[in-house]
């Protein structure tokens, strides 16, 4: 079986490449190496920043259930549903998380490839209701269908998973009494995890809830943390070894004048052993996964259509 070594996807919800307007852009106004691209200046830290269609051929604001459709499972959202929809996924695009989602097409052809974020046991408990799958984020959606099971804040605390803060703030502000971690050392451990997949995938959200809340000064907290996160990554990231890719799904927080999704497109990082195959092909958010399944020599089924369960079972 090949196996070409460890890719690490990042999923920053919410963040896209906007102008060098400082009176709108937190990432032209705040110097943060990794979001020069983001800001109207130019990467210049190694790998490379490609500029990534959201749209993927319908007009509108791109969405979250749709863009996060094309990125964890290679089909367009957009056009499957002939518009752009917020939220999570619908019954519609559900059939593709539980059919073609990534993780399960990697899984089931024996690789080994997980969601690394951690759930509390609250959010495990909602789990369980009869009609769960209709409130679930496209990612929690992924690994439910996976054939891996979530991850839980004891993983995380024994050092298996990762928590959505990056450095502890939110689990203290929810009681669990634990020191601040470090962002940075969130991105080392990150790299550190992926030794043990084929391929790990994390999400970070409050990019986009930031961006929503249209405030300054917690763009800036939230951008200075994700680029130490970032750093960590690039500090711990063996190029000849690992491949590490960061996507979003629509752009939000480089323009805080609106409190909306925005037009842009979104960056696309690729650094690592088999970045030069995503520099070369990804134009837009669909073809990410399709690079992946290709570079783990797994086919792309274009033609798919879900099966008549699955969408009887969305429909009863």
């Amino acid at each position: 079986m090949k196996r070409p070594g460890p890719i690490i996807y990042i999923f920053l919800d919410g963040v896209g490449i906007g102008t060098g307007d400082r009176s709108k852009n937190p990432f032209a106004r705040f110097d943060n190496p990794f979001f020069a691209g983001h800001g109207g200046r130019e990467y210049k830290l190694p790998g490379q920043l490609l500029s990534t269609d959201a749209h993927m051929g319908i007009p509108g604001l791109p969405q979250s259930a749709t863009g996060q459709t094309a990125l964890f499972t290679g089909y367009n959202g957009p056009m499957i549903l002939g518009r752009h929809v917020n939220g999570y996924p619908t019954f519609t695009l559900r059939p593709y998380f539980k059919e073609k989602n990534l993780l399960k097409v990697m899984n089931d052809a024996g690789f080994k490839a997980t969601l690394v974020n951690s759930y509390s046991s609250w959010y495990l408990k909602r789990l369980e209701h009869p009609r769960a799958e209709r409130m679930l984020s496209a990612s929690s959606l992924m690994q439910r269908h996976s054939g891996r099971p979530y991850f839980t804040t004891e993983d995380y605390l024994e050092g298996r998973s990762l928590y959505m803060d990056l450095n502890n703030w939110f689990l203290r502000k929810n009681g669990m009494k634990i020191p601040f971690g470090s962002a940075r050392a969130s991105g080392r451990k990150l790299v550190q995890i992926a030794q043990n997949y084929d391929m790990v995938v994390f999400e970070y959200f409050f990019t986009d809830k930031v961006g929503h809340e249209q405030s300054w000064g917690a763009a800036k907290r939230i951008i200075r943390q994700v680029d130490d996160f970032l750093s960590g990554v690039w500090e711990e990231l063996d190029a000849e070894r690992d491949t590490v890719v960061i996507s979003s799904d629509h752009g939000n927080l480089e323009d805080l004048s609106v409190k909306t999704h925005t037009q842009n497109p979104v960056g696309t990082w690729v650094h690592g052993k088999h970045a030069a195959l995503f520099a070369g092909r990804v134009k837009a958010l669909n073809d990410i996964p399709q690079v992946i399944l290709d570079i783990f020599g797994l086919p792309f089924a274009a033609d798919f259509q879900p099966s008549a369960s699955v969408i009887s079972e969305e429909t009863t």
